[in-house]
Formats: C-alpha cells, structure tokens, sequence
C-alpha cells in the first residue's frame, strides 16, 4: 500500500505564511513612514469637503521640515484625480502663503559645504495647476532685513502668481516685492521676476523670462553703488545640469559707482546678442558672449583727469579663454581700439590709435602719468602696438609700439621745437628694451640760442631699470646751426661707461652767432669750421681741446661799445684796443674751447689782422681769454628773446631756486 506525499502542500503553505509576513512588515514600515512624516508635516485644515474625484479645503497648513521649519499656508484648495489615489489632476488655491525660516550659516558650517546640488526636473505636473496669489514671507529679523519705510525688522514679502496647464504645457510664474527691503550693511532691493516655463522630464524650458531688480543703495565691502536699475529679458533652456540663456531685449543697467579712490557719476551698460551656456557644477567651463556699450559719466581717479568715458565692443568666453575687442574713447578726443586675449594665465593685448590732432589741445593728457613739463601744441600722432603680460608673475613679458609723429611742435621744459616728423619704434622682451628713432626730423628748436633742423637716426637698447646705461648706435646725427652745420659720424656709444662723439662744425656764419649773442655792441662776418671733442661723463657732458677757426681769407668785426668806450677815456691800452676793434679785418681767427662739468665755458683767440683806419693800417695781434657761464648766458638770451611766456616763467622760477641755493650754501 503506497504512503501518501506531504511536500508540495507543506513549500505552499509556507510561501503563504512569508508572503502574509511580509505584507505585514510593509503595513507596519508604511504606517510608520506615514506617522513619521505626519509628526514633520503637522498638517491642519478647514472645512473639508471630501467627494469620489475631488476634495476641496478651505485652509491647509503645514511644516516642511526643511532648513528650519518652512509654514506653509494654501488657501481654497481643490484636488482633483481620474484614478485613486495619484496622480492628481487638478491642483488649485486661491493663494499659497509661504513663511521661509532661513538660518544663516556659521563660517564652519559654510567650509564644509560640498558643492551646489543640480536640482533635477520634476517627473510629474497635474493637468491643471493653479495658484492666483503666492506670497512668501522672509524672516527679515532673523536675516537683519527689515522694509525700507519700517523701523521694524517686519517680514519682507514677495508676492506673485503661478498657473500651468496640461494644453498649454506652460508654467506662467510672477513674484515681486511691492515694498523695498532693507539688509543691513547690504542696502535696499525691490524685485520683479515674470517667466514662462515649460517643463519636461527631460528639460526646462523658458521661453519668456524678464528680470528687473531696483535699489537706492547697495553695499559691499568697500565699494558703493547707487540708483541701481537691471533689467534683463530673454529665453533659457535648462537640460543635462546645463543653463542655456539668450537675451531677447538688450540687457540694461544704469548705476553710480563709489569707492575711496573711483567714483563714478553714473555708469550705463547696454548688453545686446547676450548668449550664456552655464553649468553650477563647472563654472570654469562656462560660455558667454555679447555685443556691449558701456558709458561712464564723471569718472573719478587720482591717476585721471576727470572725463566721460565710452567703450563699445564684443565679449566671448569659452573654453577657459576670453577675448574682448573694441574701442575705447572719452570726451578729450582720445580713442583706443584694441583686442583683448586671455588664457591660462597670459593676456595678449594688440591695439590701435588712430590720428590725434593737438592744435585744440593734448588728448594725451589725461592724469599725472604725462611728464610735467612736456607741451603739445600743434601737430598730428599715431600708433600701433602689441604687448604680452604674465598674470602669475604680473610683469610685461615682452611688447612692441609703433608711433608716427607728424610735424610736432610744443615745448619741454625750457626748450621750444617745432616740425618734429618721426617713426619711432619700441620693443622689449623682459627686461630688455630697445628704442628706434626712424630718420626722426625736427625743423627748430630754440633754447636761447636758435637751431635747426635736426637729422637723427639712432638705436638705444638698456636694461630696466638702469635705463640711461644702454648702448647707443648713432647712425646720422646733423643739426644745422648759425648757417652752417654740426654733425657727428656714424658709431657706437658704450653709456655704461664714459662716452667720446666728436663734433664736427662746418660752415658756421659769424654773422649767424653774433645776431643771437645778448650784446648788440659787436657784428662781424666770417665763415669757421673745427672739431669738438664732446665727452659724457656720468650723465654730463664736457669738452677738452675743441677747436675753432675762421676758414680763409678770414673776415671782420666791428666792436662799439659805450661803456668800453667810457673806459678807454682814462685807459690807453683800453683806448688802442677799442680803436682797433672798430673796423677789424681779421686773417686769423682761431680759438680752444673748453667746457666744464659746472657749465663754465673756456675760449682762449687768436685774433690777427689789422684795421685799415688804425695807424695807416699796421698789423695788429689779439690773445684774449674768455670765461662765460654758458646756462647763464642761456637763461639770459630766453629771457631777452622772443620765447613763449611759458618758458620765461620756467627760467624765472630756475633762477630763484638756484639763488636760494647758492644762498644757503653762504
């Protein structure tokens, strides 16, 4: 007789047995969720009405325990739903009131933040979501804040509204604060914000966005603005934790800037073509371009005159590199157009200026940075230029200029010149600097004595910062003076030691010299022509064993002086001399020259001939040794001649100060 089989019905009853245990350990964690989250929520209502598919609530509260306690408050609340017990269909209150408890962070609890969280896209909206009134309150005692008008740290409120429907598959979304709110130490803000959104699973869309934010004062740190007004209006995408925003209406701020050393009467920013591509977790990876204009009015520096400033251009970040090209420009007529590059941590800058023009004044001049005692007249000026700057070390790394000067006339400071054409050129890398002069020409220069013109081509290079001891390859050096010319040959001049140029004067007019000496007792004619041996000791300059003499078949000078003459009366060496002098032809005219480093000049004549109404004419041979202060003796043909006022000041001013000197030395 076969026994019977217990197996399969003993496995059954016992899957029954799990499975009834474990529906009974999820009722068991579900209702401890739901009072968990019951306890958190702390929900209260009014006036339920409950129906199969809706349920309406006069008022619904509760606690989202989140930051702090936030109160929630809906009001007139209608749920509706096709299946139980989700989703919910239709979602609307006439107004939700949101009271935010913010705490402030403590300086630890900041450091140890990790980075921002991307919030992520909602899975699911009703068909129908509706709130005709938000208004959400900020706890303005807890975050130092308080309204404008109140002297009560009352709640700062945003109102506003929110719909969204199914068919339009758009959340339309306002909040503003009516009232501006006072932070301390901050200043005050009044918000407004209007957008379109249009939500997905897989993006956010916002089609319609418009931002304007307004505050009387804004503080932080040490920097100050003032009537601040922003509006901005465009569109974004947000998808894969990656913003992208472009500008449908030009981007607008107006303000007043205030710092201890910049101050700004009024700053206005246009931002047109405005394209961002930004993600929080890679901020170094953003993007950003925009064609902009900004206008500076009263821009206030210690390093500046005070002007109007303008710039207009187009600005592109990517790729960790930025790129800024436009032109610059202010109410004294100076432009700049340039091109802008940065990356790692070099910035390439190249730049343009066009033809300034200085007869109405000098646009260069715009702070203290411009030497003193330079001038500009009249004239036209140029240029163009590259440069390379190290951000990690903050020096120059190497850069080229370009300027083209075109018949420049001005003063440096006691020196008139006039008609200074040049194409100067200046390049350095480190500390290595080299200047070209280009066949520089300047048609005058009067510093007492009247000069010109000038032929120079030379190159200087030196090392920073010892800048007057470099080497100097003198290419052409002519300068035309009293008829004739001096010059000096071709060679290289070692600076960081005592130098030697000589000199060479060809063809000077006499005649030329004496109009320009201050006396007017002597005239003469002759052609002389010598060599000066001119020596650069420390910066100074000095003359050994120069030599003049009057070419053949020599010349004349007439010497009559009254007070020479006064003399002569009770003097018969004195007499026979000035008799001579009256009418002299010379066939010898030569003298040494010296010059010292304190600026005596020595010249030792040899002056043969005879006057033909002396004595029937005899021969007669001069030796006179003359001593003149030459700076002095320039000083007095500036203050005689016919200079600019501006230089006979500088002279008069020269001149006290080494009279006190000299003064103080007794």
């Amino acid at each position: 007789m076969a026994k019977p089989v217990f197996g399969p019905k003993k496995s059954t009853s016992r899957l029954k047995w799990n499975l009834l245990l474990l529906l009974l350990a999820g009722c068991v964690f579900a209702f401890i969720q739901l009072q968990f989250w019951w306890t958190q929520l702390n929900p209260k209502w009014q006036v339920l009405e409950w129906s199969w598919g809706s349920a309406r609530v006069q008022q619904l509260s509760f606690t989202l325990p989140f930051s702090g306690q936030q109160q929630m408050q809906l009001e007139q609340l209608e749920l509706g739903w096709t299946g139980w017990p989700w989703p919910l269909d239709l979602v609307k209150a006439k107004s939700l009131k949101a009271q935010l408890d913010l705490q402030r962070a403590t300086s630890s609890e900041t450091q140890q933040e990790a980075a921002p969280s991307v919030p992520t896209l909602p899975l699911w909206l009703p068909k129908v979501l509706t709130f005709e009134q938000i208004e959400v309150s900020l706890p303005c005692a807890r975050l130092n804040t308080k309204l404008s008008n109140s002297t009560e740290n009352n709640d700062c409120k945003l109102t506003g509204a929110l719909t969204y429907s199914e068919q339009s598959q758009q959340i339309q979304l306002q909040l503003a604060n009516q009232q501006a709110v006072f932070i301390e130490g901050v200043g005050d803000l009044k918000l407004a914000l209007k957008a379109l959104i249009t939500p997905s699973a897989e993006q956010l869309q916002i089609p319609q966005f418009e931002l304007s934010l307004l505050s009387s004062t804004l503080n932080w740190q040490q920097y100050q603005l003032s009537d601040l007004a922003l509006k901005i209006s465009g569109r974004a995408v947000w998808q894969n934790n990656l913003l992208q925003f472009e500008a449908a209406e030009p981007l607008q701020l107006t303000t007043s800037y205030q710092q201890p050393d910049l101050q700004v009467q009024q700053l206005v920013l246009n931002a047109t073509s405005l394209q961002l591509e930004l993600a929080p977790a890679l901020l170094a990876n953003a993007q950003l371009k925009s064609d902009l204009k900004l206008e500076v009015k009263q821009l206030q520096y210690p390093l500046l005159k005070t002007l109007d400033w303008n710039w207009a251009g187009t600005v592109l970040y990517q790729q960790q590199q930025a790129q800024i090209e436009g032109r610059l420009a202010n109410s004294a007529s100076l432009a700049l157009e340039h091109k802008v590059q940065m990356a790692e941590q070099k910035v390439s800058l190249s730049w343009t200026l066009p033809e300034l023009f200085f007869l109405a004044g000098n646009p260069l001049q715009i702070g203290p940075v411009w030497p003193e005692l330079l001038t500009l007249q009249k004239g036209k000026a140029s240029g163009q230029g590259q440069l390379v700057f190290d951000l990690g070390s903050m020096k120059l790394s190497k850069q080229q200029t370009e300027l083209l000067l075109r018949d420049l006339s001005g003063i440096y400071d006691r020196t008139v010149f006039n008609g200074l054409t040049t194409r100067l050129k200046l390049f350095s890398e480190g500390a290595a600097w080299k200047v070209e002069t280009g066949d520089l020409k300047l048609q005058q220069v009067n510093h007492g004595l009247v000069m010109g013109p000038l032929e120079l081509n030379a190159v200087y290079q030196t090392t920073a910062p010892d800048w007057l001891k470099g080497q100097l390859d003198l290419k052409q050096a002519k300068l035309a003076l009293f008829g004739g010319e001096v010059s000096a040959k071709p060679q290289k001049l070692d600076l960081t030691q005592d130098a030697k140029v000589a000199l060479q004067l060809e063809k000077l007019q006499l005649a030329e010299l004496l109009k320009q000496h201050p006396s007017a007792d002597i005239t003469g004619q002759g052609t002389l022509s010598g060599t000066l041996p001119l020596n650069i000791e420390q910066g100074k300059l000095t003359v050994a064993q120069g030599s003049v003499a009057a070419l053949a078949p020599g010349g004349k000078i007439a010497y009559q002086s009254q007070k020479a003459q006064a003399m002569a009366q009770s003097n018969q060496g004195m007499k026979i001399v000035m008799q001579a002098l009256q009418n002299f032809h010379f066939s010898v005219l030569s003298a040494g020259v010296s010059y010292s480093k304190e600026g005596q000049l020595f010249l030792a004549l040899q002056l043969a001939g005879n006057n033909p109404d002396f004595e029937q004419g005899r021969a007669v041979n001069f030796t006179i040794n003359l001593e003149e202060n030459l700076p002095a003796m320039i000083s007095s043909l500036q203050l005689s001649g016919q200079v600019s006022d501006l230089v006979k000041k500088r002279v008069q001013q020269r001149l006290a100060t080494q009279k006190a000197k000299d003064a103080r030395k007794e």
